[in-house]
């Protein structure tokens, strides 16, 4: 029986009270692995905006980038010490916990399981972790922002396969597939673009600064 990760939280917070310890990699075992999901999805949302947070997103993309290495290799989810062993302040927790549960409330309004078999197989396991590490990677790429939506595209195609894994919804992830597709696509003709520019600026400068024959 699938149960919404939002009703694990609540009964978590409410089992803890707000002053309670608690660190992410805690919440991370008591949620069975399902918590990694959400802290992709919270990593990931400040990126569905069009606004680029220059610098966060190198840092943010390399965390994503490590759990999902470890979900590909199906070792438990744990976030490094510095992130993952240290107690959330009670008013933090109160924060994270609470504003998770409203967040994943509205996420379970759109994403249920459906068509959920294949998603359990070890096999989409591992390519869909594959395809976060990639996504994860384009995120942390230090692309500078002449290229609008950088961020944008890979945080979008993050946060919609996080979704559907988490909620078991093997529709939903189709889309996240899609926005995937389209993050490699734009990023890869926007680098082609500033490439070929950047190499004909260089030769028009050689032939300016060329001495005369």
């Amino acid at each position: 029986m699938h149960e919404p990760l939002s009703q694990r939280l609540a009964r978590i917070l409410e089992a803890d009270g707000v002053s309670g310890d608690l660190t992410l990699n805690q919440l991370l075992l008591r949620t069975e692995g399902r918590g990694l999901y959400l802290v992709m999805i919270l990593l990931s949302v400040p990126f569905c905006t069009p606004i680029p947070l220059p610098g966060l997103s190198t840092v943010v993309g390399a965390v994503i980038m490590l759990l999902a290495i470890r979900l590909a290799l199906g070792l438990p989810p744990h976030l490094p010490r510095f992130m993952g062993e240290k107690p959330l302040p009670p008013g933090l927790k109160r924060t994270v916990l609470g504003g998770s549960v409203k967040m994943l409330r509205w996420i379970e309004r759109f994403a249920r399981p459906r068509k959920t078999q294949w998603l359990g197989w070890p096999a989409a396991r591992v390519g869909n972790a594959v395809l976060l590490m990639g996504m994860a990677a384009l995120l942390a790429l230090p692309i500078p922002p002449v290229i609008p939506f950088s961020n944008f595209l890979p945080g979008v195609a993050i946060f919609l396969v996080a979704v559907s894994m988490m909620e078991e919804d093997g529709l939903m992830i189709w889309v996240g597939y899609a926005a995937s597709i389209i993050a490699v696509v734009y990023l890869g003709l926007g680098a082609g673009i500033i490439v070929t520019a950047i190499t004909k600026l260089y030769q028009e400068l050689l032939k300016y600064f060329q001495a005369p024959q």
